[in-house]
């Protein structure tokens, strides 16, 4: 049922039916006069006091009777001078509670209407001691970011009212001790991104994203602290000044990036040790963001809006992942962490960002999310065994200081890819094609920026590369020309 909102004395109502009530007949031929209906109350008192009164949202009814006609409609009124009319028996009052006041007396006038007009001379009333009740805030602690978060903080949260959501006026948020910041109380997903930093001391700002918005809606909001514990804390107001009390997120740690280059790892511990190592070699200052570790604590509840905002402060990204699945607890997707990544991947490069991945594919691999997000159409299909051999290796298909890459062992289940139509072929595996195999062996392709095809922004690897680095120096080159050299623009 559909709630009303009472304002001083004003009543809109819903609804709504009517109620026939038969009139007994009269002996043929005797003319009196038309008599008035009476009016009832489903309640006839309500007798409560402190905090045992009513919330403002009430559930009424009410029926009329006529001894000499039939009921046609009712007028309601809250001062029995101003009346409006329904044909409803029952109806939800949302009463205003006086702002500044948490209690209030406010009296239901109902009078019945006979078919020949004839209105209830007495009308029935009742007086609702009502009592305001707080509204409630509260952030979901189970979907806010986690661990060490790279610049962007991304929170759920609900706004509750017991006499009705309708009476909610406003919401506002701080971190720490910073200040209170007014925020619209139905957008129930908060992401914060730091702001440039304007050099000195440990105070840090941000600006506000409603939902999956692209811009933001504040910005300048205080409070934060680098390197440090940070709370967020949310609290809401009622339309009579009622203010819940103020819920607080899990402490988390946020830290500015430090770099241009984010290293991204949805790799086993070792394997993303062994990428530090070569990034390190080259004397490179990079982020990381260890999708892994820590049994996933800092993995984006979020992909979007969080792990897209954490892109959008880098200029370069290396992403590095397996064929392993994982959920997605917002859609529900079981999927290799590539595809999940991948829209706000596709995004990251569509407006200039330059990222080099490498990744493998399992043989039940779907590739909806990859297709149109990297420069690959799908990967080769065929019967029989495809291996590649400690003697073999990848070999590049572009002039520059590209280093063939070799095996330190014999590879199995190696996916070569089939390239857009937009791709450019990088690296070929010389494969050993087993019991009829068939297929290219294009594993490697890159993808000129269409903002100026004079750029290389897109380098992709349908391989896992440390499975090829028997050469660490080998590796080191490849990261070098491909991360400092070609996209260096």
């Amino acid at each position: 049922m559909r709630g009303i909102q009472f304002s001083s004395f004003y009543l809109a109502l819903l609804g709504l039916g009517l109620l026939a009530v038969a009139s007994p007949s009269c002996d043929r031929g005797e003319a009196i006069d038309n008599r008035a209906p009476e009016t009832h109350l489903a309640v006839k008192s309500i007798e409560r006091s402190g905090p045992d009164r009513l919330n403002s949202k009430v559930n009424m009814s009410w029926y009329g009777t006529d001894i000499d006609g039939y009921v046609t409609g009712y007028e309601l009124s809250l001062d029995g001078q101003n009346w409006k009319y329904s044909q409803s028996q029952d109806s939800t009052f949302l009463f205003a509670i006086p702002a500044g006041s948490d209690t209030a007396d406010i009296t239901l006038y109902v009078r019945a209407i006979d078919n020949l007009g004839a209105k209830d001379e007495s009308p029935a009333s009742l007086v609702f001691p009502l009592k305001n009740a707080p509204p409630i805030a509260e952030i979901e602690h189970s979907s806010q970011s986690l661990g060490n978060a790279l610049g962007v903080l991304t929170y759920r949260w609900s706004a509750s009212d017991p006499d009705g959501n309708e009476t909610i006026a406003g919401a506002e948020i701080r971190f720490n001790n910073g200040t209170w910041y007014p925020i619209d109380p139905k957008q129930s997903m908060l992401t914060f991104v730091l702001e440039p930093d304007q050099g000195g001391g440990m105070g840090t700002t941000a600006s506000l994203f409603y939902g999956n918005a692209l811009q933001a809606t504040q910005s300048g909001l205080d409070g934060l602290v680098e390197n440090a514990a940070n709370i967020l804390q949310v609290r809401i107001q009622d339309i009579a000044g009622a203010q819940s009390a103020v819920d607080s997120a899990l402490s988390v740690q946020v830290s500015r990036p430090s770099s241009d280059l984010l290293f991204v790892s949805g790799q086993t511990s070792a394997v993303t040790a062994q990428y530090k190592g070569w990034l390190d070699a080259l004397s490179l200052t990079y982020d990381v963001l260890d999708l892994n570790a820590n049994s996933g604590e800092s993995r984006p509840y979020f992909w979007n809006p969080t792990f897209r905002h954490i892109l959008s402060q880098y200029s370069r990204v290396l992403t590095v992942t397996n064929s392993d699945n994982a959920l997605d607890p917002v859609t529900g997707a079981t999927q290799p962490l590539l595809a999940h990544m991948a829209q706000a991947l596709q995004s990251f490069t569509s407006q200039g960002g330059k990222l080099m991945t490498s990744t493998a594919f399992g043989p039940n691999t779907d590739f909806s999310p990859f297709v149109g997000s990297f420069p690959m159409d799908g990967i080769v299909t065929s019967s029989g065994q495809v291996r590649l051999v400690p003697d073999s290796a990848l070999v590049p298909q572009v002039s520059g200081s590209y280093p063939d890459l070799h095996p330190a062992s014999i590879l199995i289940g190696i996916s070569p890819l089939v390239p857009s139509a937009d791709a450019e072929l990088f690296y070929r595996a010389q494969l050993t094609k087993l019991s009829g195999w068939q297929g290219d062996n294009v594993v490697g392709v890159r993808r000129k920026y269409l903002g100026n095809p004079a750029h290389i922004n897109e380098v992709f690897f349908s391989i896992e590369l440390h499975r090829v680095a028997s050469s660490s120096s080998d590796m080191e080159d490849l990261l070098e020309q491909i991360l400092v050299y070609d996209f260096n623009w």
